[in-house]
């Protein structure tokens, strides 16, 4: 069952949801392909909404995804991009818009409900293991040669260990002030980037 049956009726969302569901199947064969087809490295790009949100909020900016995603895709193929987010349960016109606009430029919205405290503070759990699930059975299915992540928690570090073992590449976008240095020394530098180093180019 859907967590969001309006929010469904109104984007036409996908979901990962594996065990030989068809959207699995639609990524697999697309990967390989592009694999067979073009040669090239083959993306999927996994994007922790909240962590890109906070930063730009604190930097009082506002950012085209759509750029974004030209960037990382450069010398690549893209087989998929996947936006993880929470949902409240009444969405507002201007969420639903930015939603709308997403989906419409090719980006998989995978929700996750908000939950509010007593207190009013604004949750959102298993986020990162939804993200961890995703990025693994797709390089599992061998689905994609290299995985961007666009984050910077150190719960992903089981990720980076994860794919190295498979043998896939991981490729890490953050920001600066909320990047985890155990993420960067397990990563490598070299495969980290700060989304800092091209605001100039993605911002509105």
């Amino acid at each position: 069952m859907f967590l969001y049956p309006i929010l469904e009726a109104l984007l036409q969302l996908d979901y990962l949801k594996f065990q030989g569901n068809p959207i699995q199947q639609k990524y697999y064969e697309k990967g390989n392909r592009v694999k067979q087809i073009l040669g090239k490295k083959r993306v999927i790009i996994f994007i922790d909404h909240a962590n890109v949100f906070h930063n730009i909020d604190r930097l009082n900016i506002r950012i085209n995804y759509i750029k974004l995603k030209d960037i990382f895709i450069q010398k690549h193929h893209l087989v998929g991009i996947f936006m993880y987010m929470g949902i409240p349960d009444k969405i507002l016109p201007k969420k639903l818009n930015f939603l709308k606009y997403l989906k419409a430029q090719g980006f998989v919205i995978q929700p996750k409900p908000i939950t509010v405290s007593p207190t009013g503070i604004k949750k959102q759990k298993g986020v990162d293991i939804f993200i961890y699930k995703d990025i693994v059975e797709l390089a599992e299915d061998d689905t994609y040669d290299k995985a961007i992540l666009v984050s910077g928690d150190s719960d992903f570090l089981d990720v980076v260990r994860k794919l190295n073992e498979l043998r896939k590449e991981i490729e890490i976008w953050s920001f600066k002030k909320s990047i985890s240095r155990a993420l960067i020394d397990e990563a490598g530098q070299e495969n980290v980037y700060y989304i800092d180093n091209i605001l100039d180019e993605i911002r509105y």
